[in-house]
């Protein structure tokens, strides 16, 4: 008998569903099936999901009640703007359907916590969509730690950057608007997937463009200290307003060994401005301009080399989710990993506030 086909249906069809999540669903045919768009604006004339895919054989529902009544439906992604994320998720696990939930995932870490627990109940799978555990640096930095290059124990110095010049938007302070939330997400995620809850924040935000409200943050930097890695100081930093021709992607220093990239995955530009698919030839690779530097010292010399970086593969997060619900591989990024990060965001902004480095079980 062959395996079950997973039949998808996608909330949104806006950027994030084109970029992000359809192309690694079209990419995986062993694993899914593009059943179903949730386009609320749609109508029997015009349809952006029906004029894409419409020769798929997908349909269009314009109601979350028919996407919910609908029984052949697996696993929903929602792609949706970040203010109705926690509510449509809730909905959907509660009717017995499997989410892969967009960044950032809700506002608070108890509506993290609330979702794992729903999806536990119903027996089906909650996954925040944490797809940069699958950029190319992150699994290069894994790749070296695999090989023991790197040490987590031995690790003084952690930097990780998502810098770049830009002139996104700035919206209203609150609710889960701004840089910590939107791109501090995916570097606290990989942190939590490498070291695990950390004893203390420190954080800083800033409206480094000077745009709009000036409590609304374009900019961040947030120090993590640790218990289980007493000499390890953590730094995720972010800023919309560096002008460089490489931007910084990791710092990682031991006493005697380090590692240092520059820019950022190729995946997301490939797809939405190469128009390339997951499959094509040089899909996720680096240039070898790009290559990190690990570095050694040893009997009072310093060598360096050039690694090449593992090619990004956000189809490998789509496979694991796949083969999760269906029994086959255990889950990579969790919803509990996913609320260690959401209590991160939220103590740097209580940290930010106050003045003050703020401990990981403090109240938020």
């Amino acid at each position: 008998m062959p395996d079950k086909i997973l039949n998808v249906c996608v909330y949104g069809i806006g950027n994030s569903a084109n970029t992000f999540h359809i192309p690694y669903i079209l990419s995986l045919p062993e694993l899914y099936k593009l059943y179903a768009i949730y386009e609320r604006d749609a109508t029997p004339q015009q349809s952006k999901g029906r004029e894409k895919f419409g020769h798929l054989g997908v349909k269009i529902f314009t109601t979350l009640e028919e996407v919910l009544a609908d029984p052949a439906i697996d696993l929903c992604v929602i792609a949706t703007k970040s203010p109705s994320h926690y509510e449509l998720a809730k909905a959907t696990l509660s009717a017995g359907k499997s989410v892969i939930l967009e960044k950032p995932i809700t506002v608070t870490w108890q509506e993290v916590h609330d979702l794992a627990t729903t999806a536990k109940a119903k027996g089906v799978t909650f996954v925040p969509f944490h797809n940069r555990r699958f950029d190319g640096d992150f699994l290069t930095v894994r790749k070296l730690l695999a090989e023991g290059k790197l040490n987590l124990q031995d690790i003084v110095d952690f930097e990780s950057r998502y810098d770049v010049r830009a002139d996104w938007g700035a919206g209203s302070p609150g609710g889960n608007g701004g840089s910590t939330y939107g791109l501090g997400c995916h570097l606290l995620d990989q942190t939590v997937a490498l070291f695990g809850k950390p004893k203390t924040v420190t954080a800083i935000l800033q409206n480094g463009r000077r745009v709009g409200d000036p409590a609304f943050d374009d900019a961040f930097t947030i120090h993590l200290r640790y218990d289980a890695f007493p000499g390890l100081v953590v730094t995720c930093r972010s800023a919309l307003h560096s002008v460089a021709s490489h931007q910084v992607r990791y710092i990682i220093r031991e006493k005697n060994r380090s590692f240092v990239k520059y820019g950022l995955d190729s995946q997301e530009p490939q797809v939405h401005d190469e128009g390339m698919k997951p499959l094509d030839k040089g899909f996720g690779e680096d240039p070898e301009e790009l290559f990190g530097e690990y570095g050694t010292w040893v009997d009072g010399k310093s060598t360096f080399e050039k690694i090449p970086t593992v090619p990004g593969s956000y189809r490998s997060y789509y496979r694991n989710v796949g083969e999760t619900i269906l029994g086959k591989a255990k889950q990579e990024v969790t919803g509990e990993q996913g609320e260690i990060g959401m209590r991160i965001i939220q103590l740097s902004h209580k940290s930010h506030k106050e003045g003050r480095t703020v401990a990981y079980d403090e109240e938020v």
